[in-house]
């Protein structure tokens, strides 16, 4: 019987990191790159574009292996929400952080996710306008008080499968010129923290029912993490003004901060033990976003 595949793409997020120096900054990115080597994964590193010039060789180093490099925004700054700025500022910054990654890589960038992955239809109408060919910023039927989102109604109601966006919601299908590509979740995100607060014998169950529907309905599975995870890791203080508003919108219960797992060496090892059993289900294929997008676009064969 002929096992029908199933796509898992591993995804990197890039982020600027003031606790750490440049060294540990890309110590932290080779550890994500040579983790995927040495188990044989095709993955997608999302680059915040101010900081894309940091990391020359890393860079040179993930288009060589043939993974794909993608635009995480320009600053990541606390100004950069894609749900709520003004369309023109949104082209700026998309305008400029597409133009700087690819000035920096040589490649043509066509995969986005916003910082703290927000996005809204104005974002996504300027990205396929830019030529890009996916977007990976909606977490569908994730529900998390922790997260930088905190209850996000539009991922309650998005579609589950790929989908071509709705010119007036993020969250609704319709027919926009790229594809969102949901981080993969089932109330439950299957994303690093996840694995780092609830574990690995957790984890295995959540990537087992995402992997029973991804056979029965044909769809990818998306798992987000960050390379620095893999550097050292020190949280400040608790502070009265993490509980203002401005900072729950934008950045969520910082508590989620203290709950992770401590050690970098035992982040590592959970995300490889991780790996190293999705990789041993039947059909599993690791890919880019664009491997993902231009399959998934192809005609299917039928017969007569």
């Amino acid at each position: 019987m002929t096992i029908a595949q199933v796509p898992v793409l591993i995804t990197w997020d890039i982020d600027p990191n003031t606790r750490f120096d440049l060294a540990q900054k890309r110590q932290a990115l080779q550890t994500a790159v040579e983790l995927c080597r040495e188990l044989e994964i095709a993955a997608t590193f999302f680059f915040v574009a101010q900081e894309a010039a940091s990391y020359p060789e890393e860079i040179a180093e993930i288009r060589r292996a043939g993974h794909e490099i993608g635009c995480h925004g320009l600053t990541h700054g606390k100004e950069e929400e894609y749900d709520r700025v003004p369309k023109e500022m949104q082209r700026s910054y998309i305008e400029r952080a597409t133009r700087l990654l690819e000035k920096q890589t040589g490649t043509s960038i066509t995969a986005f996710r916003g910082p703290r992955v927000k996005v809204s239809h104005v974002t996504l109408k300027l990205l396929a306008e830019y030529g890009y060919l996916a977007d990976s910023s909606v977490c569908s039927q994730r529900l998390d008080l922790l997260s930088s989102n905190l209850i996000n109604s539009g991922w309650l109601v998005a579609p589950r499968s790929p989908y071509h966006p709705h010119r007036d919601s993020a969250f609704k299908r319709g027919d926009l010129d790229i594809l969102e590509v949901p981080v993969s979740a089932l109330m439950l995100p299957f994303i690093s923290t996840s694995l780092y607060i609830l574990k690995l014998p957790v984890m295995k169950v959540l990537f087992r029912l995402l992997y029973a529907e991804a056979r029965r309905m044909g769809k990818p599975i998306v798992y987000l993490a960050h390379p620095e995870e893999f550097g050292p890791q020190s949280w400040p203080s608790f502070k009265l003004s993490d509980l203002s508003f401005k900072n729950l919108r934008t950045q969520g219960f910082m508590l989620r901060k203290h709950l992770n797992e401590a050690n970098p060496e035992s982040r590592l090892m959970l995300n490889r033990a991780l790996f190293s059993y999705i990789a041993a289900f039947p059909g599993i294929r690791f890919m880019t976003m664009r491997e993902y997008v231009l399959q998934s676009s192809r005609p299917t064969a039928t017969s007569d």
